[in-house]
């Protein structure tokens, strides 16, 4: 990133607070800038920080990985390329006893854990650990990535795979500081869906405060966001980045889109943070297992 603090600076002025352009930054944004704005903001949306061709293998990988679970969808009926495949989804599982818990997980929009756990995936989380900006958000010399990543897929029309709104570190308690990092690998517009934000409430703690148990569609309930700002993510096309605070208050939107919807999120953190799961220590290239 180039150093231009007068010129980013001025252009911040120009941002309309309540808006994605509040926080969004172009890649070559000077790190002085961008970690300004994620500290104000807890969020940030970086245009086109990886390249095309990162972003296209781990679609490709995802597709691939999609179809090899083509006997799962026929094993429920569903046609998961088909215009409606969202509502045959939200059918099926408004029975519950139909549907075993393992399958649910799938049909709500999860890769199985070894889609997840392949090198496949390391690929983003390198191409993101060779720039400067991460290091510089967290304030660390080293960076790790929490094992295994999150990989989703939202069939068209499907409004069930919605996360309510939440902070990462209510699902994390074995991560110290940490950042979020969302990458869509498909056109992201309205319809499609993608991503909420609620910007400046990083610095709360933890808002949740009521079950901790997921209910049944393998969400912890949303948090009250009455009278905090929402902003919703769009458009993002391949290679942009979404980078949030663990703090940071966000949703998934529905995909009421004919398209599917593939996405992949990583927690980073650094060597001034800690972990009581595997890691991928990504200067080594190696997953690293808990301590005993």
């Amino acid at each position: 990133m180039r150093n231009q603090p007068q010129q980013t600076a001025a252009l911040r002025r120009e941002r309309a607070p309540g808006s994605m352009a509040a926080f969004t930054i172009a890649a070559d944004t000077p790190l002085i800038d961008a970690r300004q704005i994620f500290a104000d903001e807890g969020v940030l949306v970086i245009k086109q920080a990886l390249p095309a061709a990162v972003c296209r293998e781990t679609h490709d990988y995802l597709t691939t990985a999609l179809s090899d679970m083509a006997a799962l969808f026929a094993r429920h009926r569903i046609a998961a390329d088909a215009p409606d495949a969202g509502a045959q989804v939200a059918r099926l599982l408004e029975q519950p006893a139909a549907v075993p818990p393992e399958d649910r997980h799938v049909l709500l929009g999860h890769f199985p854990l070894p889609v997840r756990l392949s090198e496949a995936l390391w690929r983003i989380p390198l191409a993101l650990a060779a720039q400067p900006l991460l290091y510089a958000l967290l304030g660390a010399t080293k960076l790790f990535v929490h094992m295994p990543p999150t990989a989703r897929f939202v069939l068209a029309g499907n409004v069930k795979a919605a996360v309510p709104a939440h902070q990462d570190v209510t699902y994390n308690k074995h991560l110290g500081p940490f950042c979020v990092v969302w990458v869509p690998l498909v056109e992201i517009d309205r319809a499609c869906g993608g991503m909420a934000v609620y910007p400046r409430t990083q610095g709360r703690g933890e808002l949740f405060c009521g079950d901790a148990v997921a209910p049944a569609d393998g969400w912890i309930p949303g948090v009250t966001v009455a009278g905090l700002d929402r902003v919703e993510l769009y458009p993002l096309a391949p290679g942009d980045v979404v980078v949030m605070r663990n703090e940071t208050v966000h949703e998934s939107m529905p995909n009421v889109s004919a398209r599917m919807r593939l996405s992949v999120d990583f927690r980073f953190f650094g060597d001034n943070s800690r972990s009581s799961k595997h890691y991928l220590d990504l200067a080594e290239r190696r997953v690293v297992a808990p301590a005993a």
